[in-house]
């Protein structure tokens, strides 16, 4: 097998689909070793020694062995003692499902049981160590991933080892919290059931959930996840692995955000305070455009819809209306950023907002709205002037049929003259752009029960059908960004199912820096092998 040089034995075997055992070592973290599971032979001068494979480097010419007796009594036996004092409790451990050690059990041990006197637990059952964390030290077995991942990453080290022997344990420094950004990454890199979140414990069996694909939509980062839901519910975001964006990382801002896309919903579509069917709402509005001059028709575009939901919408205006009347107003600038991943910039798609030409610089617009230029005005997935009611409540004012197409019920919903429920990122497919210029794609996880709540983008097509504008006709979000596809130039040649699983870098000038700056890259991530 040939390798890039510096990569180690354990990443080779596992990159040419060699299993090895392995426990302690994540690929994003720095080598420990203290683990001994992924135990191997190599041939020396003096016949063939064992080593473990996370720390020993591949060299030109080494002939290493995974499956010979001897090395599988040596990753079978540290496996023994990874078990000799872990408590039985699989049947009410959060774990269970997603357990590293189960999982290694039922591969590499199936050993039988030979402790002749009681085991010994630790102790510290159920203990509140951070805003999001509950720590079982009892079943900690000192892997260090959680220790090396907050020395590391956010540079907080609130955790660490005390004691000694086998009565040593993980545990908080005194007066510490585990209250970091990114805190509930230590739960997902715990391969126990030592450190579990307070927002998924004893909500749900991981065998019952269902994974999608998907993208963050929580900063201009947009961090590859994974939206896990059962029966019409989404319990949690989880990181998904990406090696050029996000790692395996999130930080908890976007990590704790499921319920927000669940809550506070509108449900129906309305005209003034009467609910109405999706159809009936359209043609009403459609009977109200109509009526008007195309000067008297104005639009608001998001950057938190999707790529397709602003492409439909510029492609209605520039067939039907003045596509000068279309802006994008980026009013939820400001935010927390680290040098890690999380961006000031609290959307997901500007960039996508510069791809396909909609200004974000929105005073002149707001000036003519203010005096009462714009007889209609739709806006869709915003909420422009955030809390501030008063502006909101004169600005509007000087709008005669104000329409929202919104997921969540806002200040501007209420000001609303008709509503349109839409659809979160959880419940269609689609595209965002982020920050440093990266096409992503993001897909449907739960489908509403409510058929009249429907993607913006395919809600403004039957807009436009009612309005008879022709090159509209589109059922599903994939064919929408294949149309998209050729007329943008950057993106000619791509397909909605051709974008890569982490995307596609786009040549797009980039406005945010590339993640963990100033973090030092793991020696141990070179890659797959070459052959």
């Amino acid at each position: 097998m040939e390798v890039p040089d510096g990569t180690n034995v354990l990443e080779a075997a596992l990159s040419n689909d060699v299993p090895l055992e392995h426990f302690c070592y994540h690929r994003y973290l720095p080598v420990a070793g203290n683990c001994r599971t992924c135990m191997v032979e190599i041939e020396g001068p003096k016949g063939a020694m064992l080593t473990i494979g996370c720390n020993t480097k591949v060299a030109e010419g080494m002939v290493i062995h995974t499956d010979t007796p001897k090395a599988k009594a040596a990753q079978k036996n540290a496996l023994e003692m990874l078990l000799l004092d872990h408590p039985l409790d699989c049947p009410i451990c959060d774990k269970a499902g997603e357990c590293k050690l189960q999982n290694q059990y039922m591969e590499y041990g199936l050993y039988d049981f030979r402790r002749g006197v009681p085991r010994y637990f630790k102790g510290g059952k159920d203990e509140d160590i951070g805003e999001h964390v509950i720590l079982d030290q009892e079943r900690c077995v000192l892997c260090t991933r959680c220790i090396r991942f907050v020395d590391e990453l956010p540079k907080t080290s609130e955790l660490g080892i005390v004691n000694r022997g086998h009565e040593s344990k993980i545990t908080i420094f005194p007066g510490a919290r585990l209250d970091n950004a990114y805190s509930g990454n230590v739960t997902d890199i715990c391969p126990v059931g030592a450190l579990t979140l307070k927002e998924f414990r004893f909500k749900q069996r991981v065998w019952f959930l269902k994974k999608t694909e998907s993208v963050c939509p929580g900063c201009a980062r947009g961090c590859n996840i994974t939206v896990e839901h059962n029966r019409g519910r989404v319990y949690r975001f989880m990181p998904r692995e990406s090696a050029e964006l996000n790692k395996t990382w999130i930080c908890d801002e976007g990590r704790f955000s499921f319920n927000y896309y669940q809550e506070n919903r509108v449900e129906e579509v309305r005209v003034g305070s009467s609910p109405k069917t999706l159809k009936e709402g359209m043609e009403q509005l459609a009977g109200i455009l109509s009526g008007l001059d195309k000067e008297e028709v104005a639009a608001i575009a998001s950057p938190w819809a999707s790529l397709e939901d602003n492409f439909i919408l510029k492609k209605l205006f520039e067939k039907k209306f003045n596509v000068k009347n279309l802006v994008a107003p980026l009013w939820a600038k400001k935010g927390d950023t680290d040098h890690l991943l999380k961006l000031a910039e609290k959307y997901p798609n500007e960039q996508g907002l510069n791809l396909l030409g909609i200004p974000t610089d929105s005073k002149d617009f707001w000036d003519k709205m203010e005096k009462g230029a714009f007889k209609a005005v739709i806006v869709m997935s915003q909420n422009p002037f955030g809390q501030d009611e008063g502006r909101a409540r004169k600005t509007y004012g000087k709008v005669k049929t104000l329409v929202v197409l919104s997921a969540h019920k806002t200040k501007t919903v209420e000001q609303a003259s008709l509503v349109f429920p839409a659809r979160p990122f959880t419940e269609k497919s689609g595209t965002f752009v982020n920050a440093t210029s990266r096409l992503q794609r993001f897909r449907q996880a739960i489908e509403p029960e409510n058929p009249d709540i429907v993607e913006s983008s395919l809600g403004l097509c039957r807009l436009a059908k009612v309005l008879m504008v022709e090159g509209f006709e589109f059922e599903d979000t994939p064919s929408i960004f294949n149309a998209m596809a050729k007329e943008v130039e950057v993106l000619k040649g791509l397909t909605f199912h051709s974008i890569p699983p982490t995307g596609k870098v786009l040549d797009l000038n980039p406005i945010a820096p590339e993640p963990f700056q100033g973090v030092k890259a793991q020696p141990n991530v070179l890659g797959k092998a070459k052959a």
